[in-house]
């Protein structure tokens, strides 16, 4: 195992004497600067560091100055370290598929490593040629594609910065984005196809350009054949001289490669900017946590929104055969995806638990009815993975499968939590801290470390890591970075992550809670909504439940907390009063009386994001009595105006439907 290989590298290079991961995590925190400087060079990346460097940042400033890594290094690249990853030219590099096609008789479009880099290198000339340089804005409208893919490696080729967006947002949330960063360029698919739908693009881009100034250059990604009244991404590559070489922009370290936007609900997006560099923190996991190679099979299931899909360009990085789907990971039905693994020999599947838990739902046993030997890791984000949705899920897949949940970030860009693939697994545990992240759990009032006693506390970061943002686009004197970031504690100088995460003294595995801002606490009592999430997610209830959300209302004229806990039906089911009871029982049995919620109530739907996270903060702020705009990141935002109504609810109805 790589992580093992690392472990044996560092005992005989540093004379350290480190058994288990667990060692060699605590190990590369107490001496991060080695730890950084000699990761680069295990990891090949180009080009070397200065011979004798001895720091990787500068340990003398403040963490919330937010010290840059390898400032000694000026001719770096992302795509240079990506592109050429796979030794072998004719190997497989992708394997799009689009939503609707039949994978009993259909291979998708492959292009191989070879015919990859042509595709970019005739972009990135394209693009030169057409005034298009180092420091621009490369907009991207489009789906997980080979189209997504190229555009993004040869921005990064170019040192041009690229910004991705699901054509699926609305025009308002694409423009709140746009807007920000000013494209010079934007590439936009020409249809949006989900759930058996295909729609037209170009009414959304017309009115998207209509309120962008200046107007960027815009070409359209053929989808479908359709006709578009915008030129074709294919008349753009005619701007290209197929004499030009595949060269690199060289440029610091720390130079900004992408601009990811934060999943906040309520105003604009904050313009998060990452930087080449991330490159060490995507391959530390992919190869050392997650053990890939180029004989990996990678299929990740991510919107262009996402950051997940600048993770999984992480493990394409490394050499892998990697898919790229566009469409639902739902339709036709829920095995989709488990017929892509099954066809692809996919051995790192990437998902959230609440894919997971749709399968689990519809009474998919995977392992009957697909040949999934070639899986052997199963990675989890985007929210909790509960204890019972490991047993299901051991129960259902085969048992050679690593099963991990994983937690990180759009601002980190990496798992500040990750695998461990030499250890044991513990139901609704995460398993190893990421190698280099000095991620400890702080008292909420004090700062003070909680890590060692069990309780749960504020998710922090006490040191500088290398993907930590450059700065947020448009961001005036860092205020808004630094307001994020760094005004959690007033007395100590620490990257707040605003998640709640406690850890397992016995076994070490950490578990989290939820966001620290949507903390519940009645009665002085503080938990998680993920504490209750997973229980009614979980059998016996999930055939029953579709959806939940827990959160707490304070007025201000109350004096503590009350927890309410709204469900989502599945379609023949209602909330009766014995449902009700039996699931405040199940609390109250797995928790404490002290966790049951006051009300338990039946609706319609809850907002999420267009990521698919439960939006918790505005529905809380809503109740409370604060008048909330959702912002476009919410995928259905007239479902939070619904909730103004439990402002002045001071029983539970007899009914249990509002």
């Amino acid at each position: 195992m790589p992580i093992d290989n690392y472990r044996r590298h560092i005992n005989d290079k540093f004379n350290a004497n480190l058994k288990t991961s667990k060692d060699l995590q605590r190990w590369s925190v107490q001496h991060d600067q080695e730890f950084w400087i000699d990761l680069y060079s295990w990891l090949g990346l180009k080009p070397e560091l200065p011979k004798g460097l001895r720091k990787a940042y500068d340990d003398t400033v403040p963490m919330s100055a937010n010290p840059h890594f390898f400032t000694q290094l000026e001719g770096f690249n992302y795509a240079e370290n990506a592109l050429f990853s796979n030794p072998d030219p004719d190997a497989i590099a992708l394997i799009g598929i689009t939503e609707g096609m039949d994978l009993e008789k259909e291979d998708g479009e492959q292009l191989t490593w070879h015919q990859f880099r042509e595709k970019v290198r005739l972009l990135a000339s394209a693009m030169r040629r057409s005034g298009i340089k180092k420091g621009d804005r490369v907009a991207a409208l489009v789906a997980t594609s080979i189209w997504a893919m190229v555009i993004y490696h040869a921005t990064a080729t170019i040192g041009a910065i690229f910004t991705s967006i699901s054509p699926d947002l609305g025009v308002e949330g694409c423009v709140s984005r746009l807007q920000q960063v000013t494209p010079s360029i934007l590439f936009a698919d020409s249809n949006t196809i989900y759930k058996g739908k295909t729609a037209s693009t170009t009414s959304k881009v017309q009115q998207i350009l209509s309120r962008l100034s200046p107007k960027p250059q815009t070409y359209i990604c053929p989808v479908v054949n359709s006709q578009s009244t915008f030129p074709t991404i294919n008349d753009f590559l005619q701007k290209a001289n197929p004499d030009d070489p595949l060269t690199f922009e060289r440029v610091p370290f720390n130079y900004p490669l992408v601009i990811c936007y934060s999943s906040g609900t309520t105003g604009a997006p904050k313009c998060i900017v990452h930087h080449h560099g991330i490159i060490i923190q995507l391959k530390k996991i992919a190869v050392v946590h997650n053990s890939t190679t180029p004989k990996d099979v990678i299929l990740q299931y991510s919107s262009t929104s996402w950051v997940v899909f600048n993770v999984m360009c992480g493990y394409f990085a490394c050499g892998a055969k990697t898919i790229v789907y566009n469409g639902s990971p739902m339709y036709p039905d829920t095995k989709l995806l488990l017929r892509m693994i099954e066809k692809y020999r996919v051995t790192y599947f990437g998902t959230s638990p609440r894919y997971l838990l749709e399968v689990e739902m519809s009474k998919v046993v995977p392992k009957n009815e697909f040949d999934l030997d070639s899986l052997r890791i199963v990675y989890t984000t985007g929210a909790t993975l509960s204890a019972e949705q490991y047993k299901w899920f051991y129960r259902s897949m085969p048992e050679h499968i690593h099963l991990c949940n994983t937690a990180g970030g759009t601002d980190t860009c990496t798992s500040l939590i990750a695998a461990d693939s030499t250890a044991p697994i513990y139901a609704g545990e995460m398993q190893l801290l990421g190698l280099g992240m000095d991620v400890d759990i702080a008292d909420p009032v004090t700062g003070e470390s909680i890590l060692e006693s069990g309780e749960a506390g504020e998710m922090i970061v006490r040191k500088p890591f290398p993907s930590m943002p450059v700065f947020f686009w448009g961001d005036e004197g860092n205020k808004r970075y630094k307001e994020s970031y760094f005004e959690r504690f007033d007395n100590i100088d620490v990257w707040a992550q605003h998640d709640w995460l406690s850890r397992n003294p016995k076994t070490g595995g950490l578990i989290m809670h939820g966001r620290s801002d949507g903390v519940l606490n009645p009665s002085g009592i503080r938990f998680g909504s993920g504490e209750i999430y997973a229980i009614v997610e979980a059998a016996p209830f999930n055939t029953q439940v579709s959806n939940s959300l827990c959160v707490g209302r304070r007025r201000p004229q109350d004096s503590d907390e009350q927890v309410f806990l709204f469900l989502v039906m599945n379609p023949g089911h209602s909330l009766t009063p014995d449902l009700r009871n039996k699931i405040k029982a199940a609390i109250r049995g797995a928790l404490s009386s002290r966790h049951v919620p006051k009300f338990v109530l039946e609706v319609p739907d809850i907002p999420t994001t267009i990521n698919g996270k439960k939006v918790e903060t505005p529905v809380k702020q809503m109740m409370g009595g604060k008048d909330v705009k959702a912002s476009a990141t919410v995928l259905n935002p007239e479902v939070l105006e619904y909730f103004r109504r439990f402002r002045d609810l001071e029983s539970e109805p007899k009914e249990a439907r509002l």
